[in-house]
């Protein structure tokens, strides 16, 4: 028979035990998941500015002078951005062309009517800002 000290440890154990799984299943419930789409929209420049300066106030805790210093910051970052894109939007036209060419080129005459039409929805979907297929 067992010892009456050891009943009190038996339930001790059990009682941990539902504890952890317990706490674990606690942890599979609330876990985030991940999307496997891709957001309807990106954000606009402008968007994005004004919700990393709302973030930036609350986080840092900045001072209206601050928040005018980090808005002129971004400001000035995002006219350079538009003109490095100004200034190599060549450079990449030209890339692309020479890759349309070549898949051209590995084409048999059937195919490439149909690459085409590919091409143009393709282009459709990324100016409307839909997600690929």
């Amino acid at each position: 028979m067992r010892s009456s000290a050891s009943i009190p440890l038996y339930l001790a154990l059990v009682f941990a035990g539902g504890a952890a799984v317990g706490a674990f299943g606690h942890r599979l419930y609330t876990a985030k998941t991940v999307a496997a789409t891709a957001p309807e929209r990106r954000q606009s420049a402008d968007e994005w500015r004004k919700s990393y300066l709302v973030e930036a106030r609350e986080r840092l805790k900045l001072t209206d002078a601050q928040a005018s210093e980090i808005a002129l910051i971004l400001e000035k970052t995002g006219q350079k951005y538009r003109e490095f894109r100004e200034r190599t939007r060549p450079e990449m036209d030209q890339i692309q062309t020479e890759q349309i060419n070549a898949v051209r080129a590995v084409l048999e005459e059937k195919q490439k009517s149909e690459y085409e039409l590919w091409r143009a929805e393709r282009d459709a979907r990324r100016r409307s800002g839909s997600p690929s297929k």
